[in-house]
């Protein structure tokens, strides 16, 4: 974001009466209701609203950095709030009404577009298309944060791998993302910390979280069971030798019930080498591979812990990265729970030493033969 003098914000609300498309928010109705703003730091901002029945209050943010990321949510003690975004035009682009299985409160996240311009709507439950069909009133807080695409540094070797630290010190993270301890349900498999990575809450689409980890577009489309939404992905650069073996333990999470099964959630690794040398993405398991009955956690069904391990062809750089994805849809949640990082060196093998050994022994003893002293 910019200067925090030149951010400008403006507000209205507009009656169900009036409202048959929404308005471009220069040009606010008379129903223009003032709103307070409290700018808090650079890159978040925080406002102050009240709903009324059989309305929707419309911001326009403006002065941004395009190419940032943004989340915006609403938060409201009184009544159960749902969240658009709209574009220049006034056509929806997103709505939320519950950002996760477990919280009713909306969000939303995307990138800043071209314009530097955000436009949001506040209306109430089931009000999808912002025509104030709601009964819902009360005051509510819409809070606003922008930053740009986190970039990792590297580690001179793989670090932080137990997250026994009790945060994500090492790694760099986007979206969903926690740490959890036994009292989750599932897990820890080592220590007494674990991350869990989640497609509920502050989540972004898969052209985002692609170039989070450097991934080709549409690779994510193209390694699942259809079309991915959203989700949440972390990622941790290191240096490593040829041979090592590089693993962790994980277990895939989802409240999508079987049977029927309706949409595919999954989990992924990316393996890559700063020389491009190696380039691997793989699924680790999607909503057909769970098949615990009754899970202790939050979800309803899991995998399981499982063990992934890679051996690395080269010495050198490498970037790992892992996430979590909605597919077809972003109403039921999944996750991944991940946990005992390691980097395991190979031993060189001693076997070509021992046979030229032999090989000099049997020589000094065959020249000792022909010619004695």
């Amino acid at each position: 974001m910019k200067l925090l003098s030149t951010l400008a914000i403006s507000a209205y609300s507009i009656s169900l009466s009036f409202l048959t498309i929404v308005s471009p928010v220069h040009a606010a109705s008379q129903g223009e209701t003032n709103t307070g703003t409290n700018i808090l730091s650079d890159g978040f901002s925080s406002v102050e609203g009240q709903l009324e029945n059989e309305k929707v209050d419309f911001y326009n943010f403006s002065n941004f950095d395009p190419g940032k990321l943004f989340t915006v949510e609403v938060n409201s003690q009184s009544f159960d709030p749902l969240l658009g975004q709209l574009d220049s035009f006034g056509n929806i682009i997103a709505i939320n009404d519950d950002q996760s299985d477990n919280n009713v409160l909306p969000i939303l996240t995307g990138e800043i577009p071209a314009s530097g311009s955000l436009n949001f709507a506040v209306s109430g439950l089931r009000d999808i298309n912002l025509k104030g069909n709601h009964f819902e009133s009360g005051l509510y807080t819409l809070s606003l944060k922008t930053f740009a695409l986190p970039s990792s540094s590297t580690n001179s070797t793989l670090v932080n791998g137990g997250f026994e630290t009790g945060n994500f010190n090492g790694w760099t993270t986007l979206g969903s993302t926690n740490i959890e301890t036994t009292t989750f349900g599932s897990g820890p498999t080592q220590g007494n910390s674990q991350a869990l990575l989640s497609t509920g809450g502050a989540t972004f689409n898969d052209s985002i979280l692609e170039k989070f980890l450097a991934l080709e577009d549409e690779s994510l489309n193209s390694l699942g069971k259809g079309q991915v939404t959203q989700g949440s992905a972390i990622q941790q650069t290191f240096t490593a030798k040829a041979g090592d073996i590089l693993s962790f333990d994980w277990d895939f999470l989802t409240n999508e019930v079987l049977p029927p099964i309706t949409f595919s959630d999954f989990s992924f690794v990316s393996i890559s080498s700063q020389d491009n040398s190696v380039s691997s993405l793989l699924a680790l398991a999607d909503v057909t591979d769970t098949t615990s009955e009754f899970s202790l956690t939050d979800f309803f069904q899991e995998t399981g812990f499982k063990t992934f391990s890679f051996k690395l062809p080269t010495t050198g750089t490498y970037t790992l990265g892992l996430g979590v994805l909605d597919v077809g849809d972003s109403d039921i949640d999944s996750g991944l729970l991940i946990d005992n990082f390691k980097l395991t060196s190979v031993p060189e093998s001693t076997s070509g030493l021992s046979l030229l050994g032999f090989s000099t022994l049997v020589l000094l003893k065959f020249r000792r033969k022909i010619y004695p002293k």
